[in-house]
């Protein structure tokens, strides 16, 4: 359960990160 949770942390941490990116470029 709680390795789901981190799972879904990271991966709106990685969208985030990627959208900014993105949004820089």
């Amino acid at each position: 359960m709680l390795d789901i949770f981190f799972l879904m942390f990271f991966a709106i941490i990685g969208l985030v990160i990627l959208s900014y990116i993105i949004y820089m470029l």
